[in-house]
């Protein structure tokens, strides 16, 4: 069965012991509730987290002159993008700022990449992705439609903690980084107490 968004919200109405709608905007007062709920939910999720499934990487095409007096270039935002997760010049973090819809920087004439998250469709969801937001939209209805308020905070609770769920899976097919241990850090970390030289005693195993 193909994953839609009536699709979603005919299947969680059902559930719930309501009529599902037939078609999309049908004027229902059980599609005017769980709509904006969907919608909401998706927007909020694809922003909750760096979801493996939703990011792209991509060079930016510089547009022109920036605005702002603090930086030299301006760089198209891409159009596919929900959200920016990092800008890098030359593989290296960089000082940016949004304006006007333009990444606004200084690249002297470097390489300007950025990471970021887009919308894969709802056939690319993966299972604890889609739970999430199943949830928020069984909680819509049993606020909006049931008028049962509590069992709505209870199913909103459910949604969060799938959504933790679905980021420690998610993190999980990230690979390990090997922490940088200084030892010269880790030895200021540890404070030892200074002690004093005995008097008579000139730095040496034999006092004077």
């Amino acid at each position: 069965m193909t994953v839609s968004k009536l699709s979603i919200i005919a299947d969680e109405l059902a559930r719930t012991g309501n009529d599902a709608p037939a078609t999309a905007d049908d004027g229902s007062d059980e599609w005017n509730v769980c709509s904006p709920a969907f919608d909401a939910a998706v927007q909020e999720t694809y922003e909750a987290h760096s979801w493996n499934f939703s990011t792209n990487v991509a060079t930016l095409v510089r547009q022109g002159d920036s605005p702002d007096d603090l930086y030299e270039d301006a760089f198209a935002r891409p159009n596919s993008a929900l959200h920016l997760i990092w800008v890098r010049l030359n593989d290296q973090t960089v000082d940016y700022k949004i304006i006007n819809n333009q990444i606004c920087l200084t690249a002297s004439g470097g390489t300007v990449t950025a990471k970021y998250v887009v919308d894969p469709g709802m056939a690319n969801w993966p299972a604890l992705f889609t739970k999430v937001i199943r949830l928020h939209v069984r909680a819509a209805i049993y606020s909006g439609l049931h008028e049962d308020i509590q069992s709505g905070l209870l199913y909103e609770r459910a949604a969060q903690q799938a959504l933790d769920d679905a980021r420690a899976r998610n993190d999980q097919e990230q690979p390990k980084r090997a922490l940088f241990n200084s030892r010269a850090i880790a030895a200021r970390r540890v404070r030892r107490p200074f002690v004093n030289s005995p008097a008579g005693w000139s730095g040496t195993d034999v006092p004077n």
